[in-house]
């Protein structure tokens, strides 16, 4: 599942989240401020594959 690299553009909270947590923030916005987010909140973190 990919990992996501949140920043609250009202507060500026950021953190690392999955997926799941990415929609629940879409859903109900910021834990730390409340308020609304939207997708360029999130920045997808590419993954390291060793092959």
């Amino acid at each position: 599942m990919p990992e996501y690299r949140f920043t609250c553009p009202n507060c500026g909270a950021c953190t690392t989240v999955d997926g799941g947590v990415r929609e629940r923030l879409l859903a109900v916005g910021c834990p730390v401020c409340a308020e609304a987010v939207a997708t360029p909140a999130f920045v997808e973190i590419p993954t390291h594959t060793d092959s």
